[in-house]
């Protein structure tokens, strides 16, 4: 954890940047509300476009893995940034916490163990479908973040922790079974990549591990949303 390799230091911070500006730019020069729901939109229609592109890649030039099934917990925003922007009333207002507060947690996990995420793809952003496509899809998730507080687009209110905790335990109730089923290691259910939680489930058992990790994410979420919150209404 905290160990950024050159192309980390190089890559990530350079791209970061570049995402800033983007957004000061689209908040200074778009003034409507529409106008400044669109760059999202754009967003929630791109990473749904990478993750069919992925689909396609693997099924069609690379040996298919069922590792590449959307199961993992990044792969959540393929259907809740299209839900976000593209729906409305009480399920609109249910659902828009959610890409927005799960992006700032796949934000703090990047920064903080850049391969967990991106593998060595910021080494060589291009030089592959596979590193292209990581390095595309996670800075998608981070643009998200940032262009949804630069417009505005959400404003954090306290009745949204029920949906966020909604999101993690809908997400908990088929990556779980299906992690064991088809024996792949989605989103560290099996084992994990973080040595203190690898020797926690060595020591107190699967089960307990499972509980613990689900739990830790939830508590996770709710102190991230706690933090955005009170930053946000200050």
């Amino acid at each position: 954890m905290f160990k950024w390799t050159v192309g980390d230091a190089i890559a990530l911070p350079i791209t970061l940047v570049i995402i800033i500006i983007c957004a000061v730019l689209m908040r200074i020069f778009l003034k409507s509300d529409r106008a400044k729901r669109i760059p999202l939109m754009v967003l929630a229609v791109l990473i749904v476009a990478l993750e069919v592109c992925k689909q396609i890649y693997y099924n069609t030039y690379e040996p298919f893995t069922l590792y590449i099934l959307p199961v993992h917990f990044c792969s959540t925003f393929i259907w809740l940034m299209p839900l976000a922007q593209f729906t409305k009333g009480k399920f609109n207002k249910f659902i828009k916490p959610l890409p927005v507060c799960y992006s700032l947690i796949v934000i703090i996990i990047m920064y903080a163990y850049p391969h967990m995420l991106l593998g060595n793809s910021p080494s060589a952003p291009f030089a592959s479908f596979h590193n292209a496509h990581t390095y595309l899809f996670h800075h998608t998730i981070v643009a998200y973040f940032v262009f949804s507080v630069a417009l505005g687009d959400y404003a954090p209110d306290k009745k949204d922790i029920l949906p966020l905790i909604c999101g993690i335990v809908f997400y908990a109730s088929y990556a779980l079974p299906l992690a064991y089923v088809l024996d792949v290691n989605y989103v560290n259910i099996l084992w994990s990549e973080f040595p203190p939680f690898e020797a926690l489930r060595k020591s107190t058992g699967q089960v307990v591990y499972n509980i613990l990790l689900f739990t830790v994410a939830v508590a996770a979420t709710l102190l991230i949303y706690a933090v955005y919150y009170f930053a946000y209404n200050l």
